[in-house]
């Protein structure tokens, strides 16, 4: 028979053991707001426009543990028109620093209105705005519709935004803006910040052909313009082309002054074959769950077999049709103009040029070179 001294120790031995238990799970799970604030994860997704970016965005948009923002940069530009891009640059760097923090002060001086969110360009495109503590409109595991977004939110107040941000361990931000990598350096080297970039990179021609549809006027992002003339689109072109590669040159050095584990590259054309398997890495790297709701959304939304999006930003349709769409769009002229300023551009992330209108109408020849690199999303 155990003494009942004995058995008294042991009990407490138990006890405080099983204190000392719950006190690490909690350390290393923890569960209240204030201390998930700690564990956030932040990304930018890095591109130019026409790159399909809005997609890429919206992948993670629409993940319940994720507080994302597009383009919140166009402020910046809307309200310094006239500064030099590398100036707007670093107020933007700043800006971003400010967002991943869920301080929103920053943001605020650059809106001439900031009363509501819908004073945020492009609010209804975030489903964090649209659900609560934000907003109502919808569950947060729920798949958002913008116009009913648009309808039931636009007069939240502007104080939300930061309140809603410190709710989520995720916090995505896309970006067509930054033209240099260096900027971002200081971000990356930051204790207070676990950043993260996906870099997403497009055909030139393709982004050349969205381009003049759509009608972009962004040439004072890229370059200075002088007061009496406005950039040919040759000349912008040169230059996004230029940036691309740029920022790939400086995040591939030898020693990058930055944990290389920070930046991914991705190509649009090895995206749209498998989203969903891209999807998959990018999450489990970012401590993410994949759900069965968001899975099927991601494969119908790519695969044409949704009802076609309505809204501000529609990204459902055939992804891979879309990626090759410039080549019945764009005349071999054009063609030949883009591969001749985009040169390196296309050297460095595998576009094959074509030679002649044969070869760019059959559609049978890939004009995307399976690299080893791209095609694990480094």
């Amino acid at each position: 028979m155990i003494p009942r001294v004995r058995v008294s120790r042991l009990c407490l031995l138990v006890l405080v053991c099983t204190l000392m238990m719950l006190h690490w799970q909690r350390k290393c799970h923890p569960t209240d707001r204030s201390q998930r604030m700690e564990l956030k994860t932040q990304l930018l997704i890095l591109s130019t426009w026409r790159s399909g970016s809005s997609f890429v965005g919206q992948l993670f948009n629409q993940n319940p543990e994720v507080f994302y923002m597009m383009e919140p940069f166009w402020h910046i530009w809307k309200k310094l028109a006239n500064e030099s891009p590398h100036l707007l640059q670093i107020s933007a760097r700043n800006l971003l620093r400010s967002l991943f923090l869920c301080d929103m002060a920053e943001l605020k001086s650059y809106l001439p209105q900031n009363h509501f969110l819908s004073d945020i360009f492009m609010w209804p495109e975030s489903r964090a705005l649209c659900s609560p503590p934000a907003c109502n409109a919808f569950q947060r595991t729920d798949i958002i519709d913008r116009q009913i977004c648009f309808k039931d939110c636009h007069q939240v107040l502007f104080t939300k935004l930061e309140e809603a941000c410190r709710t989520y361990s995720h916090i995505v931000v896309k970006a067509v803006r930054f033209l240099d990598l260096e900027v971002l350096y200081p971000l990356l080297r930051d204790p207070t910040l676990n950043m993260k970039i996906i870099h997403l990179v497009r055909d030139p021609r393709a982004i050349f052909s969205s381009r003049q549809y759509v009608g972009l006027n962004d040439s004072n992002v890229i370059i200075s313009k002088s007061k009496n003339s406005e950039p040919n689109i040759s000349l912008v072109m040169q230059e996004i082309c230029k940036a691309q590669v740029k920022i790939y040159s400086a995040a591939k050095e030898s020693s990058p002054p930055f944990p290389t584990d920070r930046y991914r590259l991705v190509r649009f054309e090895d995206l749209v074959k498998d989203p969903l398997a891209y999807l998959k890495q990018w999450y489990k790297a970012m401590g993410l769950i994949m759900s069965s709701k968001l899975e099927s959304w991601v494969y119908n939304i790519s695969h044409q077999t949704a009802p076609k999006i309505k809204g501000l930003m529609p990204i459902s349709g055939d992804s891979k049709r879309i990626a090759e769409h410039w080549r019945d769009k764009l005349s071999f002229q054009k063609v030949k103009e883009v591969q001749d300023f985009c040169q390196q551009d296309m050297e460095v992330f595998g576009y094959r040029p074509v030679w002649s209108i044969k070869e760019q109408k059959d559609m049978s020849l890939e004009l995307v070179l399976p690299q080893k690199n791209f095609l694990e999303g480094h």
